[in-house]
């Protein structure tokens, strides 16, 4: 919510209601609003300061460069219980390429990092739902056992990084692994591995493709849905660059 566009125009205009009999006040208050508004809706804004925020890491290997690890950060799906089967989200791009660059030999072993949808269940000898789940869907897809390693405990990329220290020690910090990530995270999560003391390299997914404006409408409702991600990757790197 506190990334979300729309939150703050009704915060303007619900503190213009309030704050009515003061007109010089209310005008200021609607003024911003509007101009909010049409800020978070107009599609070249948002086209260019994606472009800007996303742009710039490579989303392929260096020919004949092999990796020890792919890291997968999560995000990409949950396992749906009920059905037995993976509900991915618009970010399964992550775990599409992981998969591809492992079967092209280009990393060894596939680390699945948690998003907080696949961590190990308060009991252990519950084997369902994630992260077993998506485990045995993603060995069928010719993923062998031994090369599929689970990071089932962190909710956030901070804890990923932290974590996945925890687990593989200074050893993960020599193999300088391969990042794999959504083009519009990526920045935020290689600084948060570097600032962990783990070099990588990134590979960017799901790519923001630069549209052709012509035939496209300036403004729409539907970009403000975009902002919204895009603000919890900007707020989200501020932060951890402000925090350390």
């Amino acid at each position: 919510m506190l990334s979300s566009p729309f939150f703050y125009i009704l915060l303007l205009l619900l503190s213009a209601y309030l704050l009515r009999r003061n007109k010089r006040t209310r005008n200021v208050l609607i003024t911003i609003a509007v101009v909010s508004m049409l800020f978070f809706t107009c599609r070249p804004i948002y086209n260019l300061v994606s472009q800007m925020w996303s742009s710039g890491y490579p989303s392929s290997v260096e020919k004949g460069k092999v990796y020890h690890y792919g890291i997968v950060l999560g995000g990409f799906g949950e396992w749906d219980e009920e059905r037995d089967r993976p509900d991915f989200s618009k970010h399964v791009d992550r775990l599409l390429e992981g998969i591809q660059l492992y079967h092209k030999g280009a990393i060894k072993k596939i680390i699945l990092a948690s998003d907080g949808s696949n961590r190990i269940p308060d009991d252990p000898d519950d084997q369902s739902g994630n992260p077993i789940g998506m485990r045995k869907y993603i060995e069928r897809l010719g993923v062998a056992p031994s090369d599929l390693i689970l990071e089932n405990k962190a909710t956030t990329t901070r804890e990923n990084a932290q974590f996945l220290l925890e687990q593989f020690g200074d050893s993960l910090k020599n193999e300088h692994p391969l990042l794999i990530t959504s083009a519009e995270h990526m920045r935020r999560a290689v600084m948060t591995f570097e600032q962990a003391g783990i070099p990588v390299d990134p590979y960017a997914t799901d790519c923001i493709i630069k549209e052709n404006e012509k035939n496209k409408k300036w403004f729409s409702l539907t970009v403000m849905t975009n902002w919204q991600s895009l603000l919890h990757e900007l707020l989200g790197y501020l932060y951890y660059r402000l925090t350390n």
